[in-house]
C-alpha cells in the first residue's frame, strides 16, 4: 500500500479532493498535525505524523523535520528500502505541500523582518526537495491534483508516471526557488 505525506497551510477544497482520491485509491495518509485534524474532521482517514516521529517541538516550528521522514523520501536501492523495514520507516510515495504565505507576507507594507521569520516553512520546502530527489511524486500545487486524478482514471500507468514525477518534481523546485528567492528579497530590502 502507498503512503502520502500531505502538510498543507490552506485547509480547504482542493485539499479534501487530494485526500479523498488518495484514499479511494488505496494509499495510507499521513499528515501534519493541522492537516491530520482537518482531514479526520472531514471524514478522511489521516494518520498524524507526530504518531511515527513525536510531536512537534520549538513552538510548532519543528513538525516535519526528522530522519525518518527523508529517509522515507529519499530511499532509492534495495539496500535503502531494506534498511527502512529493519527500522521500521515507512516509505513515502507522495508528498503534497503547500507552503505558508511567506510571498504575501513579504509584500505585506505592515510587515517586519520578524512576522517575515515568523512566515518561513522550512519543513515544507525540505519536503518538495526530498521528495523531488527521491523521485517521488512532489505535489506544490493544488492545480497538480486534477492530473493525479487523472492518472488515478487511467490505472496507474508506471509509463505515465515517470513524467508525471519528473513534471512535479520540476514544478516543486521552482515553487521551492520562488519562496527562498521571494524572502532573500525580502531580506536584502530590509538590511538594517
Amino acid at each position: 500500500m502507498s503512503t502520502a505525506l500531505i502538510s498543507s497551510y490552506e485547509k480547504n477544497g482542493s485539499l479534501l479532493r487530494l485526500a479523498r482520491l488518495l484514499v479511494k485509491n488505496g494509499w495510507n495518509l499521513l499528515g501534519s498535525l493541522g492537516t491530520s485534524t482537518y482531514l479526520k474532521r472531514n471524514g478522511v482517514a489521516c494518520k498524524d505524523i507526530s504518531d511515527t516521529i513525536g510531536p512537534p517541538i520549538l513552538g510548532h516550528r519543528v513538525v516535519t523535520l526528522s530522519r525518518e521522514i527523508y529517509a522515507g523520501l529519499l530511499a532509492v536501492t534495495d539496500a535503502d528500502f531494506k534498511e527502512l523495514e529493519r527500522l521500521n520507516i515507512p516509505v513515502i510515495d507522495l508528498v503534497y505541500v503547500n507552503l505558508y504565505p511567506l510571498e504575501n507576507e513579504c509584500k505585506n507594507p505592515q510587515s517586519t523582518p520578524e512576522s517575515v521569520l515568523e512566515k518561513t516553512d522550512i519543513g515544507g520546502p525540505t519536503l518538495l526537495r526530498a521528495a523531488a530527489k527521491g523521485r517521488r511524486l512532489a505535489l506544490s500545487n493544488p492545480e497538480q491534483i486534477e492530473i493525479l486524478e487523472k492518472w488515478f482514471e487511467n490505472g496507474c500507468q508506471e509509463s505515465e508516471r515517470e513524467p508525471m514525477t519528473l513534471r512535479f518534481a520540476a514544478e516543486a523546485e521552482r515553487r521551492v526557488a520562488d519562496y527562498i528567492s521571494a524572502s532573500a528579497d525580502y531580506r536584502e530590502n530590509n538590511l538594517v
